[in-house]
């Protein structure tokens, strides 16, 4: 039993460490000891386990310091590194992503819109393309995370709800998944879309800045949410916090399953064709499709800021991309006016945010295997 604590301790220093060279980047070893109150020997031993699995770097001496210099490390955001897998409609993206959220190598496809034969052939194609791009590369990665846009089961590996790609009842793909880990010899992860987004959103920003909560929000082909509190993934008993697309505006909305709900069959990438022609046959976001989008989408936004005293929020998907930093601005002018508090509304940290946050979510799932 003794030997299974000690080990254990071991472990948490080693995570503790790990999280603070991984955020601050540049350290020594007396920092490391002053910021965790560890021992110098317990640091040095864990440093130099960490110099040896190539986590840290040393890089030289650092300036200013009086007497003897410190030697000065740094972290390196590649020493893990998985893919991450974006699927939506009929798209999707494949990436290899380090663990500073940095997409080195990416492919892109079109899939069939369904969970079937055809898509995971579509699927183990693209991993295929990636794959062999990285042995040319020489390089490796420890796994593989999916998003998918519906109500998943991440440990039982079933999707309860998808209606966008037709899965209308509870669906097993842990057979899927166990071939997917079979092909690769790598674990496989599942996770709704948008909270995977959430999760590579905020590890990306702990790099350079306190964010216990993130409230991140998606609108792209539908809507959904991502809520980080506390720095961890708000799931909920059933799977369904974030799912946002089913809110109401009144009791005269009907909520199924089987069918999209209110806010998003009003915000849907569909619906705003049909209502914005401009939109459909360019891209472009004019003044009338903003103050829609604005009317439509803030009241929701902020009432999940004000219920959950959330002070950070992210938005992503393409009609952000298309909207650009008009739309943003709109959105956050509106929010300032009905919120109790003061609140940021910012913009994803990348394009491809379901893909690195796919890959982070894996890597995060793995990180005590180079520890």
């Amino acid at each position: 039993m003794k030997a299974m604590i000690s080990t254990d301790m071991k472990r948490m220093n080693r995570k503790i460490v790990f999280d603070i060279v991984r955020k601050k980047r540049s350290v020594t070893r007396v920092e490391l000891s002053e910021l965790t109150g560890m021992s110098g020997p317990s640091i040095m031993a864990i440093v130099n386990e960490f110099i040896e699995k190539g986590i840290l770097t040393v890089t030289g001496k650092k300036n200013g310091s009086v007497g003897r210099s410190p030697v000065t490390m740094i972290f390196n955001p590649d020493v893990m590194m998985s893919i991450g897998i974006e699927f939506e409609g009929n798209n999707l993206s494949a990436g290899l992503v380090n663990l500073d959220g940095e997409i080195r190598f990416q492919t892109m496809a079109k899939v069939p819109s369904s969970f079937g034969d055809s898509f995971f052939e579509a699927l183990c194609r693209s991993i295929d393309k990636l794959t062999g791009i990285l042995e040319k590369e020489g390089l490796t990665y420890s796994g593989i995370g999916f998003g998918i846009p519906g109500v998943v089961n991440p440990d039982e590996r079933i999707v309860n709800f998808a209606p966008y790609i037709g899965v209308l009842e509870p669906l097993d793909i842990s057979e899927q998944i166990r071939q997917l880990e079979e092909r690769y010899k790598k674990p496989v992860f599942i996770e709704n879309d948008v909270n995977a987004s959430a999760i590579g959103e905020y590890y990306v920003r702990q790099s350079s800045e306190e964010t216990p909560d993130i409230l991140y929000i998606s609108i792209g082909a539908g809507i959904g949410a991502g809520v980080i509190l506390d720095g961890q993934l708000r799931r909920g008993g059933r799977g369904m916090c974030g799912e946002i697309g089913y809110s109401l505006r009144d009791i005269s909305g009907v909520v199924s399953r089987k069918q999209t709900g209110w806010l998003e069959e009003h915000i849907s990438y569909e619906t705003l064709c049909r209502n914005f022609e401009e939109y459909q046959m360019s891209g472009k976001v004019n003044e009338e499709m903003t103050a829609y989008v604005t009317a439509i989408l803030c009241p929701f936004i902020v009432n999940l800021v004000n219920t959950l005293d959330i002070n950070q929020v992210v938005i992503g998907g393409q009609l952000m991309l298309n909207g650009g930093n008009a739309l943003l601005q709109a959105i956050r002018d509106c929010v300032s006016q009905l919120t109790l508090s003061e609140v940021e509304v910012r913009s994803c940290t990348t394009e491809y945010s379901g893909v690195m946050g796919s890959a982070l979510m894996a890597s995060n799932r793995l990180w005590n295997t180079i520890l």
